[in-house]
Order: C-alpha cells, then sequence, then structure tokens
C-alpha cells in the first residue's frame, strides 16, 4: 500500500535525487553525453574585458553568465569557445531579453530559433543559435584563457562587472527556486524543480520514479508548482523536453510547442512549450 506524500522542499534536499533520476531516464532512452562545464576569459593588457560560462550539454555548447565590454570583445570570447569546443558539439546556444545583446549576438552570426513575449512585461526573451564555428574575425589582438575551476583572481571583477550591469536595468533578476517533492513514506518517489524570474516560471526538471507512473502523480507536481507560481501572480510559464522525454504530457496540460531545436541532442528534437494559466479566483 502506498504511503505517497507531497513536501514543499525549500531546503532543496533532494535536488540531486532529482537531477539523479532524469539523467539515468536520459541515458536509458539515447547514447551518454559527455558534460563539461568551463569558464572563459578575455584580457586586454591584463585587464579582463570579457567573462563567460559555458555549459557542454545534450551535444549543444550553451553560453551563460556572459560578461564583455564591445562586440570584438564578443568575438573573441566567441572564438575561443568555437576552438576548445571544435568537434565536439552541433552548436552554440544563447538566450537574452536585452535587444543589444541580441543584435550582438546576430551581428556575429546567431540566428533566431524562437521567442517568449513579455519576458518580463515589455520586453521578450530570445533564442539564438549558431552552428557554424567558424572563426570570426577581431580588430584587436587580445589574451584569452579558459579553465574548468573558477578563478579567483578574475572572479572579483567579473562578479562585480555583472552587478553593475544588472543594477543598470529597469527591471528586476531576482530568482526565485522552488521545488516539491513525493515520498513513499522515506523512500523519494520524484520531484519538479523551476524557477521564477522576469515574471516566468520555468519548468527545469520533473521525473518520477517508473515504478510509480500511471498515479497522476507528474500531474499534482506541475499543479502544486503551478499554483505557487500564481500565488506570485505569474501566469506565463514555460518547459523544455526532449522528444522522448515528456512531450504530449505538457500538451495534455495545456502547452503549445513554440520552438523546435533538430539535433538536441543528435538524432532526437528538443521542443520549447509555453502556456498561460488561467487564475482563479480563490474563496474566502
Amino acid at each position: 500500500m502506498l504511503n505517497i506524500k507531497y513536501i514543499k522542499d525549500t531546503k532543496f534536499e533532494y535536488n540531486e535525487h532529482i537531477v539523479e533520476g532524469l539523467q539515468s531516464y536520459n541515458r536509458s532512452q539515447s547514447e551518454y553525453r559527455k558534460k563539461d562545464h568551463r569558464d572563459f576569459y578575455v584580457f586586454d593588457d591584463q585587464v579582463l574585458v570579457g567573462a563567460c560560462h559555458t555549459k557542454l550539454y545534450a551535444d549543444w555548447c550553451d553560453i551563460y553568465g556572459l560578461y564583455y565590454q564591445d562586440i570584438d570583445v564578443l568575438k573573441a570570447i566567441v572564438n575561443d569557445i568555437k576552438k576548445y569546443y571544435k568537434d565536439q558539439v552541433v552548436g552554440i546556444s544563447f538566450d537574452s531579453i536585452l535587444k543589444q545583446r541580441v543584435l550582438d549576438f546576430i551581428e556575429i552570426g546567431f540566428k533566431v530559433e524562437g521567442k517568449l513575449k513579455d519576458m518580463p512585461i515589455g520586453n521578450e526573451k530570445v533564442f539564438l543559435k549558431n552552428k557554424k564555428l567558424d572563426i570570426l574575425e577581431v580588430d584587436q589582438a587580445y589574451q584569452v584563457k579558459s579553465s574548468r575551476e573558477s578563478n579567483l583572481n578574475y572572479a572579483k571583477t567579473w562578479k562585480e562587472e555583472i552587478h553593475k550591469f544588472r543594477e543598470s536595468l529597469d527591471f528586476s533578476t531576482e530568482k526565485i527556486d522552488l521545488q516539491y517533492v513525493v515520498l513513499d513514506g522515506f523512500k523519494f518517489v520524484g520531484g519538479i524543480y523551476g524557477h521564477v524570474q522576469y515574471e516566468y516560471l520555468f519548468i527545469n526538471m520533473l521525473f518520477v520514479n517508473k515504478n510509480y507512473r500511471g498515479n497522476r502523480i507528474a500531474s499534482k507536481l506541475m499543479h502544486l508548482i503551478e499554483s505557487e507560481a500564481m500565488s506570485r501572480n505569474i501566469v506565463n510559464v514555460y518547459v523544455t523536453t526532449f522528444e522522448f522525454q515528456a512531450l504530449e504530457f505538457y500538451q495534455k496540460h495545456g502547452f503549445k510547442v513554440v520552438m523546435t531545436i533538430e539535433d538536441f541532442p543528435k538524432g532526437f528534437k528538443e521542443y520549447t512549450l509555453y502556456k498561460k494559466m488561467k487564475k482563479t479566483i480563490v474563496q474566502k
């Protein structure tokens, strides 16, 4: 007899369980993909003028945590990323809600694959991809460096530049993590993890142990995290899923496909889905 209970995991104690469960399922559906995290730095006469994090995931390199002084520095960063990940990836991905950054990436050869409106209100999140790993022409000779471990000598300057940049924006960049899990007694059954940012809820991970599927556990987890988002006045929600994961599940819950990426990972498609939740009036 099942002894199912749902809890809000405010300390994220079960986050690794969700990660491990989802990764195990992904490996069972597609061959194992190498993962890699790396930091890239660009210097002008030993002064840090650009930096970013990268993540190798599903045969793509994703750029995030980006800082650059001008488009020439951006070219130098992207060139070094291309050199390092050559023959390892299908392409490079980047997304932004900032119009100038989108224009800069388009200028250096990235293509717009999709958009999410009102993220935040009056803006849009733009998803960009580049499969051409040809080297860009850079006007100035910069010093470039990369490492798997964060370099404390550069991290302070990088963090300060990111902070100054965020302070200059006219909207909040606050990110609120949310996680709910399911237990059968004390046994982990599944969980959902997401975050609220830019007036959207993003569903990052959803996993349910195969022995417990068919009991509407995933639907209950979706309801819990969506309800909390709505309590924070969030009605927009999006999610990404591989074609071997849960496309039909999300479509049954009102999501519509807004973007499809081929070979993410190789041989498979990745879907981005969106829905606008309906606010309900709570009777007191």
